[in-house]
């Protein structure tokens, strides 16, 4: 189970990368700068390179980390008020939404990701 939770992590780490892909190009969309360009050009680059080494990630994996990720990704929008119907805490109204993204799919992709690589990956 501790090699399905360091692949997890593996995979958190490759979705963050795509995270601050996807966050510097929204930001230079909404802003009209140029600057995040390249923080996003960097960031699907390095998430491009860690999937091409990673031999682990085929068939089934690859299947359930998109839809893992997509389904985080649309979920993550609403996860303050779950957080506030859970904890009490307003905590998740005041942050910025793409640090609320990083740790919706690090709080339950990892997790989830975890039981996929321990069944699929063997």
């Amino acid at each position: 189970m501790s090699e399905a939770f360091l692949k997890a992590l593996k995979w958190y780490v490759l979705s963050l990368f795509v995270i601050i892909g996807a966050a510097s190009f929204i930001i230079s969309n909404n802003t009209g700068s140029i600057r995040p360009i390249m923080v996003g050009v960097l960031g699907f680059g390095f998430a491009y390179i860690m999937s091409y080494f990673w031999t682990e990630f085929r068939d089934k994996v690859l299947f359930f980390s998109i839809v893992t990720f997509f389904g985080l990704s649309f979920f993550a929008p609403n996860s303050p008020d779950l957080i506030y119907v859970l904890f009490g805490s307003r905590v998740g109204y005041s942050m910025n939404e793409y640090y609320l993204w990083a740790m919706t799919i690090g709080a339950l992709g990892v997790p989830i990701m975890s039981i996929v690589f321990y069944i699929y990956d063997r």
